[in-house]
Order: structure tokens, then C-alpha cells, then sequence
């Protein structure tokens, strides 16, 4: 007696079941609930600088960080990225980072610094720390099991701290040494895009977009922050990938608290692990 084949239907059955169960629990990818990714990020930094006095009316020196104070040009920093749905259409996301520099160079011409006036050649220390969060709430208007595309309503807040020290002369109280130190938290409102796709069971490309340019009389800002990234997932929940960011911000004020401009450019690739389930 010969032995009976199998039934074509059951053998269609469970070739989906097996391909169902191995298929990876991508981050942000269409059938992923949760997810958290840890990054490192390597950007090409320019930061421009000027912070106008206010004990008289003069304006203060734009100076640029990486070229006349030796702030290094590229640092790298670590990113936390989490993130969960909301039902089927709707995500949270929260993102974190932080970036420190500090140098001491000989100044290359005078420097005005708010109320204080640093010499030519004079030997300033300088710091420039930025610290961002981004949450964002997103809703996909197209969604299906191989790929996502959505809009995104969030909040960008950045926290910095600019620092220069060294022997110079304030308007109020003369020649001397003095540490002179900026720091302002601004948070914004962002309107974004993002959007995923599945391209092999271990291969999923992604990508985000966040902008908002705005004046409402003391403030007048404008930020671009932008990922694409292709993620690889060697494991059910455990993945890898590699991508680039870039983050555009610039804010002039004339508030009483900060007269003056900051301005600065992060662009540069990411390496990241990520979890998902």
C-alpha cells in the first residue's frame, strides 16, 4: 500500500502558521505594540551663538562655537527612543537626548557676551549643553500588515546651557574675571509625518519627519528634525539598524529673560539596537 499524500490545503496551512510564528516583532513596525530602541548618534555639529547685553542697547558678537571657541565639531551622544500603540490607529512616542561640549581657546577678535565684554585674546572656557525630548502623538490613515503611514502632532523641548568664563570687562562693574552663563528651556509644538514598510520578514525601512516655524512677537523659531533608518531583526524581539538624523533649530528671541539668537545643526549617522513585542 502506498503511502497517501498530504492534503494541499493542510500543507498551505501550516507553511502560513510556520512563516506567522518566525515572522519578528518589529519596532514601529504595522503588528508591533510596544517598542525601545537605544541609539548612538555621531553628528557633524554648527552652532552659532549671541546673547545682546541688557544693561545698555548693544547687540551681542554672533559667535560660532566650532571655529572660534574650539567646540568639538563632532561628539557623539547616546538616544533613547520608546514607544507604544494606542488601539489600532494610534502611537505615543518618547524620545531622548543630550549633548555636552566644552573647550578653551584664545579669542581671535572682541567678544560681547550680554553685559560683559571678553578681549581680543583673551583666554575664554567655554560650554555649550543641549538636552532635547520630543513626544509626539501619531495617527496612521494607512495601515496594513506590510507597512504604515501617519501624522504625528508633538512637542520638541530643548534645554541648553551656553557658558563662557575668562578675564574681561562687565558694563556694571568693570575689569575683572567672570563667568557669564546663558540657559533657557523652549519647548515647541511640532507637526509631523512618519511612516514604515516591511520589505522582507527581517528588513523593515522607516522614517519621520517633524517641522514647525513660528513668530508670535518675542520669539521667532523654526526646527526640522528628520530620521530614515532600516532596521534588521536577527532575533524575535531583538533587532539592529543603522540610519541618519538630522535636527535644524534655530530661535532669535527679545524676551526680557533672553535677548539674543541661538542656532544649531545635528546631522550624522545613528547605529541603534531595538526590542520590540
Amino acid at each position: 500500500m502506498g503511502v497517501p499524500s498530504c492534503n494541499p490545503l493542510r500543507r498551505l496551512a501550516s507553511v502560513a502558521a510556520l512563516t506567522l510564528a518566525s515572522a519578528p516583532a518589529w519596532g514601529e513596525a504595522p503588528y508591533d505594540r510596544f517598542w525601545a530602541a537605544l541609539e548612538y548618534f555621531y553628528p557633524t555639529i554648527d552652532s552659532t551663538i549671541r546673547f545682546d547685553a541688557t544693561a545698555i542697547p548693544r547687540p551681542g558678537t554672533e559667535v560660532r562655537l566650532e571655529d572660534e571657541l574650539d567646540l568639538a565639531e563632532r561628539k557623539g551622544t547616546s538616544y533613547v527612543d520608546l514607544g507604544m500603540r494606542l488601539g489600532e490607529r494610534w502611537r505615543l512616542e518618547l524620545e531622548y537626548y543630550s549633548l555636552e561640549r566644552s573647550a578653551t581657546k584664545a579669542l581671535g577678535r572682541e567678544v560681547h557676551f550680554g553685559d560683559f565684554t571678553f578681549p581680543l585674546g583673551a583666554d575664554v572656557d567655554s560650554r555649550f549643553d543641549s538636552t532635547v525630548y520630543r513626544l509626539t502623538g501619531g495617527w496612521s490613515f494607512i495601515k496594513h500588515d506590510r507597512g504604515e503611514a501617519g501624522v504625528a502632532l508633538g512637542l520638541h523641548v530643548t534645554d541648553f546651557k551656553v557658558q563662557l568664563s575668562g578675564q574681561g570687562n562687565d558694563i556694571l562693574a568693570g575689569v575683572g574675571f567672570r563667568v557669564e552663563e546663558r540657559k533657557q528651556q523652549v519647548p515647541l509644538p511640532t507637526l509631523g509625518l512618519f511612516g514604515s514598510y516591511v520589505v522582507t520578514p527581517q528588513v523593515l525601512l522607516r522614517g519621520r519627519a517633524d517641522y514647525l516655524s513660528f513668530n508670535d512677537g518675542r520669539y521667532d523659531g523654526r526646527l526640522l528634525n528628520w530620521l530614515a533608518a532600516a532596521d534588521w531583526r536577527f532575533d524575535r524581539h531583538i533587532g539592529a539598524g543603522l540610519g541618519y538624523r538630522y535636527v535644524d533649530y534655530k530661535l532669535r528671541s527679545t524676551a526680557s529673560d533672553f535677548t539674543g539668537e541661538v542656532r544649531y545643526a545635528f546631522r550624522g549617522p545613528t547605529i541603534f539596537v531595538n526590542v520590540g513585542f
